[in-house]
C-alpha cells in the first residue's frame, strides 16, 4: 500500500449544528403572557449558541432544591412554537409507542444503562428520528431531586440542553429520565422513554485529533485539531504547513523526498523511476521538496507541549510544538540531533512514558517506535527496498551530535542521507564518545513483525502488536492474516558489560492473555493512565487469508486487483469494518467488551460495519469518593451513521476496505470497590466539526476525525461559540 496511509482515508462531510435553543419561558397556567424574557428569534441559516440568550437564569431558582433547581415549572419554548401549540402534550407524560428513535444520548433500555456523562462533560445534545410525520416535539426530563420536570418544545429534530440548566445538573447524580414526545397531523402523541446519569466526577485534559478532508495529499487536506474537556468548538492544532522540520529524505535517503508523492491519481509521465533526475515532476502540489506532508498518528509528549508524528511516505517522524506562539517549531525537549536522527523512512506509531522524560540537564528522554529492517540489498536504515521486518526501536530525542553539522545539506548527496554524517553511519552508537543515541529493543522469542507499541505510565513494560505483515508505515497490514498483543520488558542498562549506561533494553515477548487469542485479530493496544488496564481494538480474522491490494511499481505503473469475494469478515487489522474496543487488566485476564461499541439499537447499525478504533484513555483516572467506584474514559473512531456521514473517496491504491468516514465517541467504564467492571453506551463529541475563530465565529469543517490522542495538551483556548451556520 505505497500511497495509502493514516493521511489518506478521505472527505466526509458533517453537520454538527445545534438548534431548537433561542425562545421565550411561557407559563402554561397563563398562556397569554411570558414570565422570561421576550422569544430570541434565530436568524435563517444560523443556531445561536448559547441558548437562552436573553437571560434564562431568572426562572432556574426554585424552592424544594438544596442548591437551587436545575428544572423550571416554566416550558422552554422554541422559536414558531406557541403556548396554544402545547396544549396538545398532556401533564401526565403519556404517549403511544410509535416509530421515534433517540439517537443522542443513548437512553437507558430494558437492563442496558443509558449514558454516563462526567459532570463538566460537553452539555447533552438531544437528537432523533422518526418516521410517524410528527411536526411538534417535547423534550421532558424529570429527576427525583428535581420538583418539577424541564419541559421544551421545538418543531426540530434536536434541542440542545441549556448551559445553565447543565451546570446545575452537575450535583444530579441520580438518572435523570427523558421521554420524548412528538404529534402530528392526526393528533396522537407517540414518544419514547429512558434514562441517563450524570457521573460524580470531571474528566480531565484535552484531546487532539486527525481531520482529513480528502484522500489525496495537499496542502489543506489534514490538519490537528483539538478541544479541551467540555468546549463546543474546536481549534486549528497544527497543520503540515505549519511545521518548521525540513530537508526530509526520502526512500532512498539519497535526496530530497519527493519521487513518490506524485499528488494526483495518474503518476506524471516525466517520472521514470527511482533513479530519475527530473525531481520537479514529483512534489505534491503546494509543497516544495523535504517538506512535512503530513500531521496524522500522533502521540503527545508528556509535558503537552508538542506531539510527535508520522509524516507522509517514506513514513519518517517529525516532533513540533504545539504551544500557542511556538506552533510548529522543534519543542525544546527534541535536539535538532535528535530531530535528524527520526528522520528515517520506514518508522512506524510511536510511544513515550512519563518515567523516561527528564527535563533535567543531561536527561534522556526516550522514544519507542517500530523499525522497518531491510534484508536487500544490504542493511543500512536509507535504501530504497521497502522493510521486510519490523522490530521496536529507541529514540533518545535528547540526544546530542559531538561533530554536529554546520550546514544542513538543502538536498541530500546520492551517497548518504547527510552528506558524510548521517544516521545511517551512526546506528548504536553508544559506547563510542556519540552517547545514547538510538538502537533496537529486544522483543526474544518473537518470529512475527512487531508494530504500534504503547509504553505503560511507569516505563516498565512496552506492549505492541505481532503480525505476520506490516505495512512500510508501522501499522498491522489490511492483508494481515494475524495480529496479537504481546509484552516486553523495559528496563535501562545498568551494566556497561551488556550496554551502555541507560541503553534501554527489552526481554522476552510474553503473549497478553485476553488480547493474543489466535482467534481473532487484537491490535492499537493503550495502559490506562493507571496502567490498570489496556484497551486494544479486537476484530473475527478475515475470511479471505488471500486479498489483493492494489500495487505501483518503480514507474508508477497501478497494478489493480481482480474482482474477488471477500467473505463475511473482508479486513485485517487495518481500518477494519468489524473491529470493537474492549479493555483487560494489564497483567492479562478476561477481555471485557464495551457497550460503547454497538450503535443506537433502534438506528438498526450494529457494531459490525461501524469500524470502531483506536482507543485512547483519558490522562487521568477519576476516583468518586463516596460510592467506593472508579472512573475510567476513553475516546475511539467509529464509522457509524451520524449528521453529515460521507463515503470516502477511494484513491488508486487503497485496498477493498470500508470508506465510511469516522467521527469520534467517548466510553465511560465505572470499576466498583470489588472490581466488577459497568460499561456505558459511547457519547457522541457534538463539537468536534465546528471550528471556532478567535471571536467565538464557528464554521462546519467536513472532516472524517480518526487518531485522537487524549492529554494535558497545552493547545490554543476555544473561545465560546457565539454563532454556528447551520
Amino acid at each position: 500500500m505505497r500511497r495509502v496511509s493514516a493521511c489518506a482515508f478521505g472527505i466526509l462531510l458533517a453537520s454538527c449544528s445545534a438548534s431548537g435553543e433561542g425562545g421565550s419561558q411561557i407559563d402554561v397556567d397563563n398562556p397569554g403572557g411570558s414570565t422570561g424574557n421576550p422569544p430570541v428569534q434565530n436568524q435563517a441559516g444560523t443556531t445561536n449558541l448559547p441558548p437562552n440568550a436573553g437571560g434564562a437564569g431568572d426562572i432556574l431558582d426554585q424552592d424544594g432544591c438544596t442548591d437551587g433547581c436545575a428544572f423550571s415549572a416554566n416550558p422552554i419554548l422554541d422559536v414558531n412554537v406557541s403556548a396554544q401549540d402545547i396544549t396538545v402534550f398532556d401533564a401526565a407524560g403519556t404517549f403511544q409507542p410509535g416509530s421515534l428513535c433517540v439517537l443522542e444520548p443513548q437512553l437507558s433500555n430494558g437492563t442496558t444503562p443509558g449514558a454516563l456523562f462526567p459532570r463538566n462533560w460537553l452539555r447533552p445534545r438531544f437528537r432523533w428520528a422518526s418516521s410517524g410525520g410528527e411536526t411538534l416535539w417535547e423534550i421532558r426530563l424529570t429527576n427525583p431531586d428535581q420538583p418539577d420536570p424541564l419541559r421544551a418544545y421545538t418543531r426540530d429534530t434536536q434541542w440542545l440542553l441549556p448551559k445553565e440548566v447543565w451546570a446545575k445538573m452537575q450535583t444530579l447524580n441520580k438518572p435523570t429520565t427523558v421521554t420524548i414526545r412528538g404529534v402530528g397531523a392526526g393528533g396522537a402523541v407517540t414518544g419514547v422513554q429512558g434514562d441517563f446519569r450524570v457521573a460524580p466526577v470531571d474528566a480531565g485534559g484535552s484531546m487532539v485529533f486527525w481531520a482529513t478532508e480528502s484522500s489525496l495529499v495537499t496542502k489543506t487536506s489534514s490538519k490537528l485539531l483539538g478541544f479541551s474537556v467540555g468546549d463546543e468548538g474546536v481549534v486549528q492544532t497544527l497543520a503540515a504547513t505549519d511545521v518548521k522540520t525540513g530537508n526530509i529524505p526520502g526512500e532512498d535517503g539519497a535526496r530530497a523526498r519527493g519521487f513518490y508523492a506524485c499528488g494526483g491519481d495518474t503518476p506524471r509521465p516525466t517520472c521514470t523511476g527511482p533513479n530519475d533526475t527530473n525531481l520537479s515532476c514529483c512534489v505534491p502540489t503546494g509543497f516544495e521538496f523535504g517538506q512535512v506532508e503530513c500531521v496524522g498518528c500522533h502521540v503527545s509528549t508528556p509535558d503537552g507541549k508538542a506531539v510527535i508524528f508520522t509524516d507522509n511516505w517514506p513514513w519518517d517522524k517529525v516532533a513540533a510544538s504545539i504551544e500557542p506562539g511556538l506552533t510548529g517549531s522543534l519543542p525544546a525537549t527534541v535536539t535538532p540531533y535528535a530531530s535528524n536522527l527520526l528522520k528515517q523512512p520506514w518508522l512506524g506509531m510511536q510511544a513515550l512514558s512519563p518515567k523516561f522524560f527528564s527535563t533535567e540537564p543531561g536527561g534522556a528522554r526516550i522514544l519507542v517506535t517500530s523499525y522497518g529492517s531491510r534484508t536487500t540489498p544490504d542493511t543500512t536504515p536509507f535504501t530504497a527496498t521497502q522493510p521486510t521486518a519490523h522490530t521496536l526501536a529507541w529514540f533518545n530525542l535528547a540526544a546530542e551530535d559531538p561533530q554536529p553539522l554546520t550546514v544542513f545539506p538543502a538536498t541530500f548527496p546520492a551517497n548518504n542521507a547527510y552528506d558524510g554524517q548521517g544516521v545511517n553511519e551512526r546506528q548504536n552508537e553508544v559506547g563510542e564518545g556519540f552517547g545514547l543515541t538510538w538502537g533496537l529493543i529486544q522483543t526474544d522469542g518473537e518470529s512475527n513483525d512487531a508494530v504500534t507499541p504503547t509504553w505503560s505510565t511507569d516505563g516498565t513494560e512496552i506492549a505492541y502488536v505481532s503480525t505476520d505483515l506490516a505495512s512500510t508505515d508501522g501499522h498491522p497490514d489490511w492483508k494481515a492474516n494475524a495480529a496479537d498483543i504481546k509484552v516486553v520488558p523495559y528496563t535501562a542498562s545498568v551494566d556497561p558489560a551488556v550496554a551502555p549506561i541507560g541503553a534501554p533494553l527489552g526481554g522476552t515477548a510474553t503473549p497478553l492473555e485476553g488480547a493474543s487469542d489466535p482467534n481473532f485479530l487484537e491490535y492499537y493496544p493503550e495502559f490506562s493512565a493507571d496502567d490498570r488496564f489496556i484497551a486494544f481494538a479486537r476484530a473475527p480474522l478475515p475470511s479471505s487469508p488471500g486479498r489483493c491490494a492494489p500495487t505501483q511499481d518503480g514507474n508508477g505503473t497501478i497494478h489493480p486487483c481482480p474482482a474477488e469475494n471477500l467473505g463475511e469478515n473482508p479486513d485485517g487489522p487495518y481500518y477494519n469494518r468489524n473491529g470493537e474496543i474492549y479493555i483487560v487488566p494489564r497483567g492479562g485476564g478476561v477481555p471485557v467488551r464495551l457497550a460503547a461499541n454497538d450503535p443506537v439499537s433502534c438506528s438498526g447499525e450494529t457494531a459490525r460495519g461501524s469500524i470502531n478504533s483506536w482507543p485512547r484513555w483519558s490522562p487521568r483516572v477519576e476516583p468518586a469518593g463516596d460510592d467506593g467506584n472508579t472512573y475510567y474514559f476513553l475516546i475511539f473512531s467509529s464509522a457509524r451513521g451520524y449528521p453529515g456521514s460521507f463515503n470516502l473517496p477511494t484513491a488508486r491504491l487503497t485496498p477493498a476496505i470500508s470508506n465510511k468516514s469516522s467521527q469520534l465517541y467517548m466510553a465511560p467504564i465505572v470499576v466498583d470497590s470489588a472490581g466488577n467492571v459497568t460499561t456505558y453506551p459511547a457519547i457522541y463529541l457534538w463539537n468536534q466539526d465546528i471550528l471556532v475563530d478567535g471571536a467565538g465565529n464557528g464554521v462546519i469543517k467536513a472532516t472524517s476525525n480518526l487518531t485522537p490522542a487524549w492529554d494535558d495538551f497545552s493547545i490554543p483556548p476555544v473561545p465560546p461559540v457565539i454563532q454556528v451556520p447551520r
